[in-house]
């Protein structure tokens, strides 16, 4: 009997004596923030452990007074002489690059010159001089018209039109049409 009680409460939740059901979700929900705040204190653990252990970056003066290994020292001089090469080298860009502007700016001033040279030339073109007026003499001339005669139009053809472009027989049919 009490086998036929555990199925017919399977798969739902349980009723409480005060008369409400109880929910899995808070016991979920709980299980989670306890995961979490193992976690988070995990990390603060290890970053305590390690923090006073942090590799300290060696500086220039450091190499100087030679309190640096030999590994070190060859390492940070040549770093060094990477960075003198680069700025060199960011120099000599920033030089092209001036003469480049330089160019582009010349180059600017000769195209705006011949523009406004092709706008001079085409502008004395559009405007032709008007031409002289006519003698009222030769407005008074009247020319006589002439008269031609239009040729008459052909007789029209006799027999059969073709409409259409189709070819036109000349002999009659043999069912008569």
């Amino acid at each position: 009997m009490a086998h036929e009680a555990d199925e017919e409460w399977y798969g739902e939740d349980e009723v409480t004596p005060q008369g409400g059901r109880r929910r899995r979700a808070p016991l979920i929900l709980g299980l989670i923030l306890v995961a979490v705040l193992v976690v988070a204190a995990a990390g603060v653990g290890y970053f305590w452990f390690f923090a006073d252990k942090s590799i300290a970056a060696p500086t220039p003066e450091a190499a100087a007074n030679g309190d640096m290994a030999p590994p070190d020292k060859a390492l940070l001089t040549d770093l060094l002489a990477t960075q003198q090469k680069t700025s060199a080298d960011i120099e000599a860009l920033n030089q092209s690059v001036a003469a480049q502007e330089e160019q582009l700016k010349a180059m600017s001033d000769q195209l705006s010159a011949l523009t406004s040279r092709v706008d001079a030339l085409q502008s004395a073109t559009a405007q032709p001089a008007p031409p002289p007026p006519a003698p009222p003499e030769a407005r008074a001339q009247v020319v006589p018209k002439r008269t031609t005669k239009k040729p008459s139009h052909a007789s029209r053809p006799a027999g059969p039109v073709s409409v259409g472009g189709a070819p036109l027989r000349t002999t009659p049919d043999a069912n008569g049409r």
